[in-house]
């Protein structure tokens, strides 16, 4: 038998009897409910990978502003200590500190050429 065939017999056997034909119905019913299931899945699954997304390159561009902003914000604080260092310098010097005891007090660090090139600015703003 072809399927054509088959599908007549079949076709033919649901003619006569009811509570198979309302038995294929409901098979058919659920079949479509399924498929329309899984297709609004698949489409909600697309569109919370898509808001997902979004939110992720949010979250990552606030990040970067976030550190922008704070590399931003520590160069000007040491720009504006750099100008409050050499007016306290420029201060003392007017007050009558020699440079030599400005450089014991003040220097950070041992190393001497930083304290010789601490020597000539000092000298060179009086």
């Amino acid at each position: 038998m072809t399927d054509k065939g088959k599908r007549d017999k079949i076709n033919e056997i649901l003619k006569k009897e009811k509570g198979i034909a309302m038995a294929n119905q409901v098979l058919t019913t659920i079949s479509q409910d399924e498929e329309e299931r899984a297709r609004l899945m698949r489409d909600e699954k697309i569109l919370l990978d898509y808001y997902s997304g979004i939110n992720y390159e949010k979250r990552k561009a606030r990040e970067e502003g976030e550190q922008r902003g704070i590399k931003i914000g520590e160069q000007r604080g040491e720009k504006r200590g750099e100008k409050i260092g050499e007016q306290k310098i420029i201060n003392l010097l007017k007050s009558g500190v020699s440079p030599d005891d400005i450089i014991k007090e003040y220097s950070v660090s041992d190393n001497s050429e930083q304290v010789a090139g601490s020597r000539e600015q000092i000298a060179g703003s009086k």
